[in-house]
């Protein structure tokens, strides 16, 4: 039996991106808090897991309450990050190499669109899909790249989907 989940399909993962840099009022994503992003599009309802849940997405914790869970079963949500990487930077080069995205922020660490307009029709349905008109998905876009990342008390800690044991702690 084939089953199709988001998750695996590059060119929802493209979409994703593109939604994601249309929607937000962000210039330039870091390219973890980007990973982040776009796995907590896929499956919003795990937000409520993030324990602390940092300041700038606790003002907006009303707007992931009432989302409710799939009925498929995450048992690793670590492998399903790490499997949705290789998506990611497929989805990213792709991007790049039409020249949506940014290479030289790229190269820093950052995605960045480009003035390079994209297809009325695209640009139409990245900013009115349903998607867009989520709060959840605003909240999302908007709060996360404000949130710190790195460390014992950063957002890689804090969702226990990446490793931040060997991060540089500001002093």
């Amino acid at each position: 039996m084939l089953i199709y989940h988001p998750a695996q399909d590059i060119n929802h993962c493209v979409y994703r991106l593109l939604s994601i840099m249309a929607n937000t009022e962000h210039q330039k994503i870091k390219l973890d808090t980007y990973r982040l992003i776009d796995f907590y599009t896929l499956f919003p309802y795990l937000v409520s897991l993030i324990k602390p849940l940092p300041k700038p997405l606790n003002k907006h914790k009303s707007k992931f309450l009432n989302i409710p869970e799939p009925f498929e079963a995450l048992k690793n949500t670590r492998r399903i990050l790490f499997e949705l990487e290789n998506l990611q930077t497929i989805a990213i080069q792709n991007l790049l190499a039409k020249n949506i995205l940014d290479k030289e922020c790229f190269e820093k660490g950052f995605i960045k669109r480009t003035d390079l307009s994209l297809p009325q029709p695209l640009a139409d349905e990245l900013n009115n899909s349903n998607l867009a008109q989520e709060e959840w998905f605003i909240a999302l876009i908007e709060a996360l790249p404000n949130v710190k990342f790195e460390g014992k008390t950063g957002l890689k800690a804090r969702t226990g989907l990446m490793e931040y044991r060997y991060d540089l702690e500001a002093q």
